[in-house]
């Protein structure tokens, strides 16, 4: 039997042999959370408590398999129940399918076929898709379901029009979900939910079935996550939770901070401990972090202790260009890596956003620095393996009208556009799913001819096909559907050397279902499904492949690197153009640069450049505030050309990036170089009370730079209110204050 504390600090200790009753963890960045929660359910189990009667849940597929890797190291075979909460989701809407009035067959839609069914329910309802998109559409009802919002709640949250078209799609949605037997992402979490709440037996008996329930990274959950979590621990009060309030990062997913922040509200008599000690990262490190976050408010404050090495000091890199940025980062790396002070491996770059990546992809190719982008599992989406899993889902579950018209013609049949819409109307008029329709062919006079013969034969090969589900691992299903759909001998024939390609892509497919079932002979076609669907950002990462890790500071949250560059850490970039107007969602991007920051273990960069290409256009951009937040210790080392001082573009140093705020290009100034030259601009001080405008950036004498955030009254007596860097939210009276703001020559202030 394994001692499971003799290693652990007192703290860790009393958080992994703490019995009965409610808990809350709150475990500073790199203080070993996961050994505390693998070492309590090993304890949990030592103290006689059945598997079965423990149900541990995270966020990441990535963090769920360490998990049960650790837990199965410490009490092997055990049949403890470690999952995402998406995957809890699917299994408990599986199991209970028949109480819940579901077929257990569903298919789980990713968000592109989502928005597909999204766009078929606005047409339905009669409203024009290019006004209501499907993102936006699907934004809102997204939202609604985060928030347990039936069509009929939702509708009653605002009279707005957008709300009310929101809702009537929302209910049309739904129906079209349920005729398809499809659940969504959101789905997931808000069926169980729901019916934890609205059926009570249900509920005591898996109250009762799960009698310690310990969640992590519970600074993350939603509204429906937050009602599953409290459902089950009404009779069995043992839920332990365990997180961070400085890294909550998900709000735009839904998640809300208070649910950890109110833990002791819910549950008066919950044991907290603090785990404050650092394992990973340098003091240097630590100061830079936590004098970053205690700017925040909404926050437990804690201190960040380690016994580590002092280390290097963090460093902030100016680069006149991004593209100079992404060109010097490359080299440096490369050169840290021939000088044998790092492997490319030990190294990651963090971007704010997907899109801040392709310059980073042309320096590294250019300079030859292995990389891998870290982005979710793009091989699946690519249009061929999509085409094959269409086909799987289609046999998994007949009643799937997306996969059925995805394959229905691919490849080829002479089946047309016009004749598909003639069995939708019909599968509509009948409520009937197209699989099912074809059985009515001879009832819809306008489809004849080839198109019935060739409807039939793909009824035919669906029927054939679906027979082989249940007899056949994934793999072999697949060069099933490969053969006898003709769509090997397609890509087989054709002389295009991208079909070449696609082939290829297919062939790989068939090797990851392999893979799949190669870990556990049981897994079936629907696992195999479930498995790509439920897939995240960094589930598809090699982390022992010899290359530069490049992802999003999202995906990096529980990662841990010996070296990190954070780019692009100006204003509007990170922290976003639209958290400047929102003190909460100001911390909110403190907070996500605050993970980024405490990913890094030795080596910590922060990159910013003057000027930038961005969203199609080239930008003048300042420092992040986050930069000013920072403590004097860190060095800054300007690395742009003529020592530092580029005369065409110092000329713009101060207050040349005046935001546009159209949404679209954050907090910069879009110019068209170097067309413009820096004599038509001027930095002039302006006393006019109502020459000022809410977005303008501006610099006054004692605080430096700020964005103008608000503007009251009139005259003598108008109000303006600024955000500065360094200093938080001020309020001015605009006919005293002295503020230099940019303007163009012989125009209004630039937008």
């Amino acid at each position: 039997m394994h001692d499971l504390t003799s290693d652990l600090t007192w703290s860790q200790q009393e958080a992994v042999t703490h019995f009965e009753g409610p808990l809350l963890i709150l475990a500073a960045a790199g203080s070993g959370k996961t050994r505390v929660i693998t070492r309590r359910v090993a304890w949990l189990l030592q103290q006689g408590v059945r598997p079965s009667n423990i149900l541990a849940i995270t966020f990441t597929n990535k963090a769920a398999k360490e998990m049960k890797n650790r837990v199965e190291a410490l009490v092997p075979g055990n049949k403890v129940w470690i999952s995402t909460f998406h995957s809890l989701g699917v299994r408990l809407l599986r199991e209970y399918a028949h109480r819940l009035e579901l077929d257990r067959n569903f298919t789980i839609y990713d968000m592109e076929d989502r928005n597909r069914l999204i766009k078929q329910a606005i047409e339905a309802a009669g409203f024009d898709n290019v006004k209501f998109t499907p993102d936006r559409i699907g934004a809102a009802i997204s939202k609604a379901k985060n928030q347990l919002l039936t069509p009929e709640r939702y509708a009653g949250t605002s009279a707005d029009f957008f709300t009310q078209t929101a809702a009537k799609i929302y209910a049309i949605y739904q129906k079209k979900l349920r005729d398809a037997n499809g659940m969504d992402f959101d789905d997931l979490l808000y069926l169980p939910a729901m019916a934890l709440r609205l059926l009570p037996d249900l509920r005591s008996e898996l109250d009762a079935r799960f009698k310690f329930v310990l969640i992590d990274e519970y600074q993350d959950t939603n509204a429906a996550q937050y009602e599953i979590a409290k459902k089950l621990s009404i009779d069995h009060r043992n839920l332990c939770v365990v997180g961070d309030p400085d890294q909550s990062i998900y709000k735009w997913r839904g998640s809300d901070i208070r649910n950890i922040l109110d833990f002791e509200r819910d549950f008066p008599d919950a044991k907290v401990i603090t785990l404050d000690k650092n394992y990973r990262s340098t003091p240097a490190i630590l100061r830079a972090a936590s004098a970053l976050i205690e700017h925040n408010t909404q926050r437990k404050k804690k201190a960040l202790l380690t016994d580590n090495p002092e280390g290097e000091p963090v460093r902030v890199l100016t680069f006149d260009t991004g593209l100079d940025e992404a060109e010097m980062v490359a080299k440096r790396i490369k050169e840290a890596v021939l000088a044998g002070r790092h492997t490319y491996r030990d190294v990651a770059v963090f971007v704010r956003m997907n899109a801040l990546t392709r310059t980073l992809e042309s320096a590294f190719v250019k300079h030859g620095v292995p990389f891998q982008i870290v982005k979710g599992l793009a091989f699946f989406e690519r249009k061929e393996n999509k085409d094959i899993l269409a086909y799987l889902r289609l046999l998994v579950n007949p009643q799937d009208n997306i996969s059925f018209l995805r394959v229905v013609n691919e490849p080829t049949r002479g089946i047309g556009k016009v004749t598909l819409d003639h069995l939708q109307n019909y599968a509509e008029q009948h409520e009937l799913s197209l699989n099912q329709a074809l059985d009515y062919l001879h009832r819809i006079p306008a489809i004849k001819g080839k198109a019935v013969a060739a409807l039939k034969d793909f009824q035919k090969l669906i029927h054939d096909l679906r027979a082989l589900t249940d007899e056949m691992p994934p793999e072999e299903l697949i060069r099933e559907v490969l053969d006898r759909s003709g769509y090997r001998e397609m890509l087989k024939s054709s002389a295009d050397d991208e079909d070449q390609d696609r082939l290829a892509n297919i062939e790989e497919l068939i090797t990851a279902a392999s893979q799949f079932t190669s870990e556990d002979g049981t897994r079936t076609v629907r696992d195999f499904l479930e498995q790509i669907t439920l897939a995240g950002d960094i589930d598809n990462w090699d982390e022992q492949q010899q290359c530069v890790s490049i992802m999003t500071l999202h995906a990096s949250k529980g990662l841990e690197f010996p070296v990190v560059y954070i780019i692009a850490m100006e204003q509007g970039i990170l922290p976003g153009e639209r958290s400047l107007h929102r003190d909460e969602d100001l911390e909110e991007e403190r907070r996500v640069a605050f993970v980024g920051l405490t990913r890094a273990m030795k080596e910590l960069y922060l990159c910013n450049s003057r000027l930038r290409d961005f969203r199609g256009q080239t930008l003048y951009a300042i420092p992040s505030m986050f930069i000013q937040e920072l403590p004097p210790e860190v060095q800054t080392i300007d690395l742009g050309s003529h020592g530092g001082r580029n005369p065409t573009i110092d000329a713009y140093r101060v207050g040349v990036t005046e935001p546009s705020f159209d949404g679209s290009a954050g907090n910069h100034r879009s110019i068209s170089a170097p067309k413009t030259s820096p004599a038509t601009h001027q930095v002039s001080t302006s006393t006019e009370p109502d020459g000022y405008e809410v977005g303008q950036i501006v610099q006054h004498p004692q605080y430096g730079i700020g964005t103008v955030t608000s503007l009251s009254g009139h005259g003598a007596l108008r109000k303006i209110k600024i955000r500065f860097a360094v200093g938080g939210e001020k309020t001015f009276i605009a006919s005293k204050v002295q503020l230099k703001v940019v303007k163009k020559r012989n125009s209004s202030d630039a937008s």
